[in-house]
């Protein structure tokens, strides 16, 4: 197939009725459950999956849960709840914001947050972002805590350790989340579908045992740019499509490609294509009028996130030997 600047013309209808029948067949016949769980977020990839899952089991058969915390955009949850109506679907609201507290997420986070902020006291906006697009610099994916505040905003660079410790308290998030479908799903019989994309498989964008917990993945085969044709094709609010993906893990409005790809996915998802088809770097370079240089940019940082979230994609680890 002769690589060019998009990304190869999908037959949105054949792969809808594949993915249902796939869907379809893992719950009735592999896992032998009477139904569906789908959380909900109000972004495109867990809108396709649900549409998806109600046309393979049936309504009656599907539940969508909205599970927001304190720190959730509002929009996410009312982008939720406008799909479920649209589509009728019956859905639970579970606020997790409780159990976080608990944990004590928030402070472990807010703890690291004033250790570079000192004013910090709660209320102000912050997240984590990475340098920049990989297509304007050449730079390492460190992270900084970008806070918000009446004179504009401040960025300051954090080391490795406090990464892994802000990291590890926002996951609770996900885990906490997939506690939640699970708790629904073993009630009901049901099983839990995923809605991670090809894109963030491939690269480790999810959390292991949090959003990647699940029974089946359902949009692991499909880019995102495809799943939004799929979206459009299905009848997604457009209030879904037209917002910018985003983990929505922090109390400041922070994107994908800013948070973690540092690439659109339009842009991304032609350079997994890519480096899948193992195509020449200067092929690349030529046919989408970038440098050279640029092209081996990209491909080193997404072969780094390839090879360092490899063990996300494996079972646990154990001897591989019979006793006796």
């Amino acid at each position: 197939m002769k690589f060019q600047n998009t990304l190869p013309a999908l037959d949105v209808e054949k792969e809808i009725d594949l993915t249902v029948e796939f869907i379809r067949d893992q719950a009735i016949n592999r896992f032998r459950r009477d139904g569906i769980v789908v959380g909900i977020s109000g972004g495109i990839d867990s809108a396709v999956t649900a549409i998806l899952s109600q046309k393979a089991v049936g309504n009656d058969k599907l539940i969508t849960i909205i599970m927001p915390e304190k720190e959730s955009n509002p929009i996410s949850a009312e982008l939720a709840e406008e799909l479920a109506a649209k589509f009728g679907m019956k859905t639970i609201y579970r606020e997790i914001t409780p159990v976080l507290e608990a944990y004590g997420a928030y402070k472990m986070r807010d703890d690291i947050v004033r250790k570079y902020f000192p004013e910090f006291d709660g209320s102000q906006k912050w997240k984590l972002v990475q340098p920049g697009s990989l297509l304007e610099k050449d730079s390492l994916n460190v992270y900084s805590i970008k806070m918000e505040s009446e004179s504009g905003p401040a960025m300051k660079r954090i080391t490795g350790r406090d990464l892994r410790a802000i990291v590890g308290a926002t996951n609770l998030k996900h885990r906490t989340r997939m506690s939640v479908l699970y708790h629904v799903a073993e009630s009901e019989n049901y099983l839990v579908a995923g809605t991670t994309n090809l894109s963030e498989t491939l690269l480790g964008f999810y959390v292991k045992y949090g959003d990647g917990g699940v029974d089946i993945e359902p949009l692991s085969h499909l880019y995102k740019t495809y799943i939004y044709q799929l979206g459009r094709h299905l009848g997604v609010p457009e209030g879904i499509i037209n917002r910018s993906p985003s983990p929505d893990t922090f109390s400041s409005e922070t994107s994908d490609d800013e948070f973690f790809f540092r690439l659109p996915y339009d842009t991304l998802d032609v350079f997994m294509w890519a480096m899948r088809e193992n195509v020449p770097a200067d092929i690349i370079a030529e046919t989408m009028g970038i440098e050279p240089k640029k092209v081996n940019r990209i491909f080193g940082d997404l072969k780094r996130k390839e090879d360092s979230s490899y063990h996300f994609r494996e079972m646990p680890a154990g001897p591989n030997r019979r006793v006796p």
